[in-house]
């Protein structure tokens, strides 16, 4: 993801940080910054996903951390653990009427400095269906997390993907 591939040049020392990437699907960031040096630690529920994702881990010879799992399942041992979290369509997944659920266990997870980093969407549905995905606001995004997080940035990205580039937004 172009957004994530320029968020990850600005990080210094890569080796150390540990990185959460829920709903990692097929693994293209995770790969990506696996390979960057990154402590990657990738989370689906999906077996085909994995299986997939740790195929091409054991090609590229990385030490990724690839768990068959619900995001909301991970073990306790965790919290406290991460320095960030990257988010790309998994928010958007998840019933709004849960989703409050996903921000604590974020805030569970993440260390006292750590951050999410997400791009949220989508944020229109041109032929207004009732979601997965699940329409996302600026006003929704604000309500749910201002209370556990600080909001450092919330834009849209030129380094967006160009079918996504006005139903998106970068958030840290």
């Amino acid at each position: 993801t172009p957004i994530f591939e320029e968020w990850s040049r600005t990080i210094q020392n890569k080796k150390n940080i540990k990185i959460c990437i829920p709903g990692c699907g097929r693994g293209h960031d995770v790969i990506y910054l696996s390979r960057e040096g990154f402590d990657v630690y990738a989370f689906d529920f999906s077996k085909e996903a994995i299986s997939y994702l740790k195929k091409k881990n054991n090609k590229h010879k990385l030490n990724t951390s690839i768990y068959c799992m619900d995001f909301f399942d991970i073990d306790k041992k965790y919290n406290l653990f991460f320095d960030y979290i990257l988010e790309y369509t998994f928010y958007c997944a998840i019933n709004p009427k849960y989703r409050m659920n996903y921000v604590s266990k974020c805030y569970d997870l993440l260390s006292n400095n750590g951050k999410l980093i997400s791009i949220m969407l989508p944020l229109s549905q041109a032929d207004n269906k009732i979601g997965p995905p699940f329409l996302v606001s600026k006003k929704e995004l604000i309500k749910k997390f201002e209370n556990k997080f600080t909001i450092l940035k919330m834009e849209k990205s030129n380094l967006s993907i160009p079918k996504r580039r006005d139903i998106e937004l970068y958030v840290e």
